[in-house]
């Protein structure tokens, strides 16, 4: 255990308090910015005032039939779905500062905790959210128990759908993409009206992903073909946040998928001195939960 243990301590910065360096131009504390929020852009992101949060599907109804002359007509009903449940996790850090330290820090290198704090929150929050999706192909699972990326989610009505892909990024595997938001029904096989809108890639497929994009020409041909993704307005979205280097995923607009994110507490601080040790004391709390109730709205692309 180090001196101390989480508490910082004078002895812990000699260079500061202790041997004070006699020609002290600049300290160089870790201020980088954390990348910018990515999750709002892909995520159904929703407020909770609950303990946590529950959803239920019913279906539609099949197709009409038809009926002969006296007849009497084909009755159908409607069916109970799956069942989802989101249950909050609290998520806290804390730094604490000895009143000496906080009294002799003439710099303010080390009294001011906000800033690393707040980045390191910004960080947590991006990497759990974004778990959901990197867990896609194997931990995340949808109400109907396979995976948020799978070949055979469940139709209540019978039959299954596959939603994943098993391939890097081509032209070829975001045409297989797009067919499959064209070929998407409901759970009794209707078909329903889902357009995918956002590339969502880690940041080594970065090049590739504006070369299938941005390019005039199809740059898998050298029949000068026109590239047909020109034309359609895919959103790219990188993540730093991915861990899949070959995996890519295409969504819907986050208000037509059900990969939610449920906000129960965003964010607080806190300050307050013990009164044994006088210790100052900064924490940051908050409260969400995140997971997939549906696969619709979604393809994933497992790279080799």
């Amino acid at each position: 255990m180090p001196l101390g243990g989480n508490v910082l301590l004078r002895a812990q910065f000699a260079d500061l308090f202790v041997d004070r360096l006699p020609y002290l131009d600049e300290i160089l504390f870790e201020t980088y910015d954390a990348p910018s929020l990515t999750y709002p852009q892909v995520f159904n992101v929703r407020d909770s005032s609950r303990a946590y949060e529950e959803m239920t599907e019913i279906t539609g109804l099949g197709t009409f039939t038809t009926k002969s002359e006296g007849d009497v007509i084909d009755y159908d009903k409607v069916m109970q779905g799956f069942d989802k449940r989101f249950q909050h996790t609290t998520y806290a850090k804390g730094v604490q500062i000895s009143m000496e330290a906080a009294a002799d820090d003439i710099d303010g290198a080390i009294t001011n905790m906000m800033p690393p704090l707040a980045r390191s929150c910004r960080v947590s929050v991006e990497t759990t959210i974004w778990n959901v999706i990197n867990g896609g192909f194997a931990t995340t699972t949808t109400p109907d128990g396979a995976f948020l990326f799978s070949n055979s989610h469940i139709l209540r009505g019978g039959g299954t759908y596959d939603n994943l892909i098993s391939g890097d990024l081509s032209i070829a595997n975001l045409e297989s993409a797009v067919n499959m938001y064209d070929s998407m029904v409901d759970d009794r096989g209707l078909p329903i009206e889902l357009s995918p809108s956002q590339l969502i890639f880690p940041t080594n497929l970065r090049w590739l992903v504006y070369e299938i994009l941005k390019s005039d020409l199809r740059s898998d041909t050298a029949n000068n073909a026109t590239n047909a993704f020109k034309q359609i307005s895919f959103q790219p979205v990188m993540s730093k946040y991915l861990t899949g280097d070959d995996d890519w995923f295409l969504f819907s607009e986050p208000s037509q998928h059900r990969v939610i994110v449920y906000w129960r507490m965003e964010p607080v601080t806190d300050h307050t001195i013990d009164f044994d040790t006088g210790n100052m004391k900064t924490k940051m709390t908050y409260r969400l939960s995140t997971g997939a109730a549906g696969w619709r709205g979604t393809v994933g692309g497992q790279g080799a």
